[in-house]
């Protein structure tokens, strides 16, 4: 998706976020395709969660100014606010930014604050793909990944672990090695 339609997207998906809540994300992760492609791509799983946190993670590393302080409070990503009333988060971002009218702040100073945070999450993204990889978190990946597998699936890692590393004996309990 090239930059641009991307920014749109994730400005319409942020409103989404606003009307909805962060509590109900996982009624309306169907409404939000680009936030989940960037939660799987970057953490791996596009679940409400994680979108959750590439909102939460973008909004505490980047955001910054009038526009992030609008962005904590419309999203409710600011301590306290998770499952609150858009309409009063609405109305505490435009006082807290000064507005004597939500009708005032809601034309456009909401909407340059969806089009900056838009900006911070693809910002947010850049800076955690190119982070260097430590070797802890290729550890951190796999367990990660084997939490996510299926009875079935497990029972298939031990079978295949066991073929391939024969010499070690899987068995719990057993601190005995195989050859």
């Amino acid at each position: 998706m090239p930059d641009s339609q991307m920014h749109a997207q994730l400005v319409r998906e942020l409103k989404v976020v606003r009307r909805a809540g962060l509590h109900r994300l996982r009624d309306h992760l169907d409404e939000l395709p680009t936030l989940c492609g960037l939660a799987e791509r970057t953490l791996g799983a596009a679940t409400a969660d994680r979108v959750e946190t590439v909102l939460r993670e973008a909004w505490r590393q980047k955001a910054e100014g009038a526009q992030g302080t609008a962005i904590g409070l419309l999203l409710g990503l600011e301590q306290g606010r998770r499952g609150a009333n858009p309409r009063v988060l609405r109305e505490v971002a435009a006082k807290r930014l000064g507005y004597h009218s939500v009708d005032t702040f809601r034309k456009k100073p909401e909407e340059y604050a969806f089009a900056a945070f838009a900006d911070t999450i693809e910002s947010w993204v850049i800076d955690f793909e190119n982070a260097p990889v430590r070797q802890d978190d290729r550890i951190e990946t796999a367990i990660r990944a084997i939490e996510n597998l299926n009875a079935r699936e497990y029972g298939l890692l031990i079978q295949r672990l066991r073929e391939r590393y024969q010499w070690f004996n899987t068995e719990p309990g057993s601190t005995e090695f195989t050859k």
